[in-house]
């Protein structure tokens, strides 16, 4: 499995986990069962945590990157993944822009994870007060 859509680091920790998993029959069936049913499992857990308390977003991820040591088509979405989040960031935070386009990058980061941990926590207020039948 080559891809160079992920940055040579990532490449190369995929490589090497790759030769470990492939040192023997057994071994490889196992990981590919345990990356099949796995992946998936933290992705729900993942979407789960979008509107319960955690990181869903970052869970989604995670679950995409044990994917990725199987399978091509999540190496092809972890790289889009990977290049839209660098692109993000170079508008929020511009390595070239003036001390006040980085303040408002700062303050609009900071108000975005303020706003999503209120709204996490008036979701989960909610949830916490309905009877469960």
């Amino acid at each position: 499995m080559t891809d160079h859509s992920l940055s040579p680091r990532a490449h190369a920790l995929l490589t090497r986990i790759e030769a470990w998993s492939d040192a023997g029959p057994v071994r490889a069936v196992v990981v590919k069962v345990m990356v099949t049913v796995g992946g998936p499992l933290v992705i729900a857990a993942g979407v789960a945590m979008l509107v319960l308390p955690g990181p869903g977003l970052v869970v989604i991820a995670l679950g995409f990157a044990l994917l990725a040591l199987e399978y091509d088509w999540a190496r092809h979405a972890l790289g889009l993944l990977g290049r839209g989040l660098s692109r993000v960031r170079a508008v929020v935070f511009p390595r070239d822009g003036s001390r006040a386009r980085r303040l408002v990058g700062l303050v609009a980061t900071a108000g975005f994870i303020v706003a999503t941990t209120v709204l996490t926590s008036a979701v989960t207020a909610l949830v916490g007060t309905q009877a469960i039948a």
